[in-house]
């Protein structure tokens, strides 16, 4: 099924309150605590906490601002070695460790960037616990974009799988599952092809002809 944009527009704007809220809150927590004068022995801990939700959320914006804003839409070539250090910042204000495998000499249009970030994303939300993203990218059927995200527990929901399919899940649409959509959207929108493959504890993510 197809979306009408407002709709989709508005789903996105969900899942993007919803990836600042908690570092955002945090913040606003510090804030508090450093205000509140009867928890000045509390002060330092704020500051603490102050620093990395702030950090936090600078680092998910940043990606956020690729992965579905126009800075994805931009023309011209993309610096990988500066889209390498967004995803590994957004990737460690959740869980996992990302691994590299970067086989082309050329860059990445900021549309590609877009896919691959979209593409680390469903990855994501794979894993329940710590575990690994690994990133290939390389010249084949034009650019392929390949990402295996394994660890305990790693698996892909129903709701996910149904939205990869451009079926509505369930129980409708929310913040989780819109993305996984909007990324078949994307591929879709430059003429790639996507598939993934699940197995024990690993969910595999490709895309070519990009």
């Amino acid at each position: 099924m197809k979306l009408e944009p407002n709709r989709l527009a508005a789903y996105l704007a969900s899942k993007i309150c919803h990836d600042l809220v908690s570092p955002v809150g945090a913040a606003a927590s510090a804030l508090d605590f450093m205000a509140d004068a009867s928890a000045a022995d509390m002060r330092e801990q704020a500051e603490q906490l102050l620093v990395s939700s702030t950090n936090r959320t600078l680092n998910r914006l940043q990606f956020l601002r690729y992965a579905f804003g126009s800075m994805g839409m931009s023309h011209g070539g993309a610096d990988l070695h500066e889209a390498k250090s967004i995803v590994e910042g957004y990737v460690d204000t959740h869980k996992g460790n990302v691994i590299w495998d970067i086989r082309t000499t050329e860059s990445l249009s900021y549309s590609q960037l877009r896919v691959m970030m979209n593409i680390v994303m469903l990855g994501l939300a794979c894993l329940s616990r710590d575990g690994d993203l690994e990133i290939s990218i390389y010249n084949g059927n034009g650019v392929e974009i390949a990402l295996r995200a394994s660890g305990r527990r790693a698996k892909m929901a129903p709701d996910v799988r149904a939205a990869l399919t451009g079926a509505e899940p369930e129980d409708g649409w929310d913040p989780r599952t819109i993305q996984p959509y909007f990324t078949i959207s994307i591929i879709e929108e430059v003429g790639g092809k996507f598939s993934f493959e699940t197995g024990e504890e690993e969910v595999k993510f490709l895309v070519t002809g990009l």
